[in-house]
């Protein structure tokens, strides 16, 4: 990607999605009676409806290491990686999910989760809880402007500099045009096109002819075979070992088993006419 094109990436997103959602925010304003308000603004009016929910955990679950640290599990230890990588989020969505369904019952006027504690557990919690909670969206922040910074240096060649700097920009502008309402309506098509990109990779990786006659998932399993020393006399005997390497290549990239190798070698005649094979193990 040219560096131009970086940064026409990065600006003109922020642009698209700062243009699209204060036009959505003015629709709602004129035709859905949305009162723009300091209230509004910073709790969308309460009334945000179950799909938007769920496409806004999946678009702010969804960070830098999401994508970029489960492809590396992936071809590290194959699907198993990202899965279990993912399993451990899996705990505090369900503990989340459970939590917000009892605060919104028994405080629905509330606006942060600090003002809870605050009545709850008094002034020295509140303020414990405060220094956490903007810890970690100091953190979390950071976490995201240099996982997409790297992304654009290393495709583009951009400055960081200019990159952490240009990101935020595009959010700053549309939350300030439309407040949480806004930032949620973003997050939608950003699950829209997180899922696009998704299924475009998925089908690319599983489905699309790699370079050893057969598609990149069998493309693992070639080692075996391809490897094998063998004479026209005994084809059927290193069909047969290529054919368990391709087997336990599928299943050890489908379970993350110990990555191994399996090479059909002639060894030196035994006195008796045949094959011998050796099965040379490796553990990845």
């Amino acid at each position: 990607m040219p560096l131009w094109a970086g940064y026409l990436l990065v600006c003109g997103f922020g642009i698209m999605f700062s243009i699209i959602t204060s036009i959505m925010v003015k629709l709602e304003q004129t035709y859905g009676g949305l009162v723009l308000s300091s209230e509004n603004f910073n709790t969308a009016g309460r009334n945000i409806k179950t799909g938007l929910t769920a496409s806004v955990i999946v678009s702010q679950w969804t960070w830098a290491a999401t994508l970029l640290q489960s492809s590396n599990q992936a071809s590290q230890y194959g699907i198993a990686g990202p899965f279990w990588y993912a399993a451990g989020a899996t705990i505090q969505i369900l503990l989340f999910g459970i939590l917000a369904i009892e605060i919104k019952k028994k405080a629905p006027n509330m606006h942060t989760f600090l003002e809870m504690v605050d009545i709850r557990w008094g002034k020295a919690a509140h303020l414990t809880f405060l220094f956490f909670g903007i810890s970690t969206n100091l953190i979390v922040t950071g976490m995201l402007l240099q996982g997409g910074s790297a992304v654009m240096t290393a495709c583009s060649g951009m400055h960081p500099v200019a990159a952490n700097f240009l990101i935020p920009l595009g959010v700053v502008l549309y939350t300030w045009f439309g407040g949480l309402k806004a930032t949620f309506l973003a997050s939608y098509i950003h699950t829209a096109v997180i899922m696009i990109c998704l299924v475009v990779f998925i089908t690319y990786v599983y489905a699309v002819p790699g370079d050893y006659e057969c598609d990149a998932l069998n493309g693992l399993c070639t080692s075996g075979y391809k490897s094998a020393e063998c004479t026209e006399d005994h084809t059927k005997q290193c069909e047969a070992l290529g054919s368990a390497a391709i087997l336990w290549e599928r299943l050890a990239f489908l379970t993350a088993l110990p990555r191994m190798g399996a090479d059909c070698v002639p060894l030196a005649p035994s006195g008796r006419e045949g094959f011998e094979v050796s099965l040379s193990v490796s553990a990845g």
